[in-house]
């Protein structure tokens, strides 16, 4: 009995030193999670547990799984649990991890099981080709979704119609439109109801071309509410006879023909089989292994390579009577969403060695695209923007997105909005500040918009300025210090086009000083650089420092976002300063009390772009803006298009963004009712230009036309003429 003891405590010993091996601090494993968007969160009840009880275990929050593997890959974390399309992604990404342990929720080997089922009256007497069984037929589709599972993803089921259908490449058509094509010329027609698009213009646009497609299904909309959507609908299509063969989930097919029942109280799989993949056919009754299209793995804990030993022993001790003891491994259990005991692999493997043991999952990711290959090409104007635009392209592809996104770099917008321009890269991600000169001096234009419905997130331009200034409205602000974000960009044109209505109108002399950092990046003379930043807080500002001008007594007057203060006002913490600051909102607009308003963000593209170009640019990221945006609330993320990234926000794009949108958001509620809307003024070329007069022109004879514009607006808002120029 003591040699037991002995035994058992040499176990423990054992155990504890395994664990020593992790990252974290005296040695504990760190385990990545990462929160669902709902109310409830698992790390803020959970990982203080593992804290408290000394587990060996600690936590750190991933923004997505990605930014867990990457984390794994730098060797800051030690492990965590993820899907399998995760494990492509780490393959891609060449991330050096093993798989330990399988997380499986029922007793088989895989989570899905994708099998075929037709109705016997296309069944010949002999074994056909797949072609020969199933051309002309009637399809019964569950539907594309989002879900890694339900109905079916993008990848998977293009890898399952690539099994059937021989691939279009018509130059003249979108990718997603050729394979659509491709479905309606070899099936007779079907029921692929739902969404095709996220796009609901085109979505819209493409049934009613390939309506066939949609001739299956009960109702013309060909909707997600037509009775023959999903799992369930295309089991029912097939059944009623509206259809001829449909892809599904074993287990949906078993509990839907009820085959492991003795009841009779389910439709008759009698006149029903299983069709495989060489053209041949299975009876649905007493088939225990009826022939599989495609297997997905179940999610797995996935451990950098130097501590998985340690790993693998601890999620070993997950065992059943531990999952939910209140204890630590209880917590551990919840953090990994663990259902049943763990199914460990011994030896841990790579993860190109475990997706290898599933009939089709890994092939699914290596389909051959046309030739020649498409790419979407995202401008970048820094390394961080690049490698997240990087990740995204790398999560797109797992989800097969296609044409698959491509990341290229250019050190400002301004580069990046001329190689738009010169088509070296199809779009540019730019804010606000950019959308005149991209109109303007570039030629371009949005394509699609990065969108909020929270006013107080959007862009807008306010005038705030010091509530002991007795500045009440806005004709107060005459002959008043004004400081802007930057000069020639949003607030700077906003105001212009505020206080104006002419050139003769324009405010000559309005304010007494003017801080515009930017302007000394321009061709202008020393003489006017200093005029517009002499009174600057600081040179090179954004809108924090365009606020703090005003609070440190700098100007008179700041005009920047309601984001931009509401962050200062967070920041201070209701000090008496901050208290002082309040804004003056425009008799016209006193709701609002915004001088203008834009939206989040723009993608950039050029203007003489084919239908078909523009179609395949908005498809993609409107599909990554479906996957990894904000349209799943309780859903963990794969990757988060909005999220931080390498703990810096609004990379690439904003993190306040809630959908990416096309044009067609301008005309709808609320943003229809807005005033004051700065993209319908450059959109419908409403800003005044402000006519130069002859002596000025002979001033100018050698300057580049969009410069003259430009100046042009400086000479009649403040009276400078006579200067010179470098």
């Amino acid at each position: 009995m003591e040699g037991l003891k002995f035994f058992n405590l040499c176990s423990v010993f054992k155990f504890v030193l395994s664990q020593g091996a992790g990252s974290g601090k005296n040695g504990n494993l760190r385990l990545c999670i990462v929160e669902g968007r709902g109310s409830y969160k698992r790390g803020t009840k959970f990982c203080p547990v593992l804290d408290e009880e000394n587990s060996g275990v600690e936590c750190v929050i991933g923004t997505d799984r990605l930014d867990c593997l990457r984390r794994i890959s730098k060797g800051t974390v030690d492990f965590g649990a993820f899907s399998p399309e995760d494990l492509i992604a780490a393959q891609w990404a060449d991330i050096d991890v093993l798989v330990t342990h399988e997380l499986r929720h029922r007793v088989r080997d895989y989570e899905r099981t994708v099998v075929a089922v037709v109705n016997r009256r296309i069944l010949g007497e002999t074994t056909w080709s797949l072609d020969s069984v199933l051309r002309n037929t009637t399809l019964c589709h569950p539907g594309n979704g989002v879900d890694d599972l339900k109905p079916l993803s993008d990848t998977l089921a293009g890898y399952l119609e690539s099994l059937v259908i021989t691939r279009s490449c018509d130059p003249n058509l979108s990718l997603t439109e050729n394979r659509i094509k491709s479905v309606a010329e070899f099936f007779g027609k079907a029921c692929k109801a739902g969404h095709w698009l996220p796009d609901v213009v085109r979505d819209g646009e493409l049934k009613r071309k390939y309506s066939s497609l949609c001739a299956a299904c009960e109702s013309p909309a060909c909707d997600t509410t037509d009775r023959y959507w999903g799992v369930t609908g295309a089991l029912s299509c097939l059944v009623e006879g509206a259809g001829d063969v449909m892809w599904g989930e074993l287990l949906d097919i078993t509990a839907y023909f009820g085959l492991n029942e003795a009841s009779s109280d389910y439709p008759s799989s009698d006149n029903f089989a299983y069709l495989c993949r060489d053209g041949s056919w299975q009876p649905l009754k007493n088939n225990e292994r009826p022939c599989v299209w495609l297997n997905r793995p179940w999610p797995v804990v996935v451990a950098k390579r130097k501590v998985a030993a340690s790993v693998s022993k601890l999620i070993s001790s997950l065992t059943d009577g531990a999952l939910f003891d209140g204890h630590w491994h209880g917590a551990l259990s919840a953090l990994l969403e663990v259902r049943e005991a763990p199914t460990p692999l011994y030896p841990p493997r790579s993860p190109l060695d475990h997706l290898a043991t599933a009939r089709g999952f890994r092939e699914a990711y290596s389909q051959s695209g046309c030739d020649p290959p498409r790419h979407v090409t995202l401008c970048t104007t820094s390394l961080l923007a690049k490698n997240k635009c990087e990740w995204l392209s790398e999560a797109g592809a797992v989800y097969g997105i296609t044409p698959p996104l491509q990341c290229t770099l250019r050190d400002s917008e301004e580069a990046c909005l001329d190689a738009v321009k010169q088509q070296v890269s199809d779009v540019a991600a730019v804010d606000s500040d950019w959308m005149l000169t991209a109109t303007r001096d570039f030629d371009l234009k949005p394509i699609l918009y990065e969108v909020t419905p929270i006013v107080e997130k959007m862009n807008t331009v306010v005038a705030y300025v010091k509530k002991s200034a007795n500045i009440n409205k806005m004709a107060d602000l005459r002959g008043k210090r004004a400081a802007f974000p930057r000069y020639d960009g949003f607030a700077w044109h906003s105001v212009i086009e505020y206080f104006t209505e002419s050139c003769d109108t324009m405010l000559n002399n309005y304010f007494s000083e003017i801080c515009a950092p930017g302007i000394q990046k321009y061709n202008f003379s020393q003489a006017v650089i200093e005029k517009f930043t002499k009174s600057c807080y600081m040179t090179d500002g954004d809108e924090k420092t365009t606020l703090y001008s005003l609070v440190n007594g700098y100007s008179d007057v700041a005009f920047v976002s309601m984001a931009t203060y509401n962050e200062y006002i967070a920041e201070m913490s209701g000090s008496e300063i901050a208290v002082d600051i309040v804004p003056i909102c425009p008799e016209e607009n006193p709701k609002y009390c915004y001088i203008s308003w834009a939206h989040l963000g723009h993608l950039y593209a050029a203007t003489n772009l084919t239908d078909m170009r523009r179609h395949e640019i908005i498809n993609v990221f409107t599909k990554l803006d479906q996957l990894f945006g904000k349209h799943q609330p309780f859903h963990n993320p794969m990757f988060s298009i909005y999220g931080p990234f390498n703990h810096q926000m609004n990379v690439l794009f904003h993190n306040n963004t809630k959908v990416m949108a096309t044009e067609g958001i301008l005309h709808m509620h609320p943003y229809d009712t807005m005033p004051f809307s700065f993209e319908n003024k450059i959109l419908n070329s409403t800003f005044d230009r402000c006519q130069l007069t002859d002596d000025v022109n002979k001033a100018f004879t050698r300057m580049p036309n969009s410069l003259i514009v430009i100046l042009s607006l400086v000479l009649c808002l403040f009276n400078v003429i006579n200067v010179s120029y470098s």
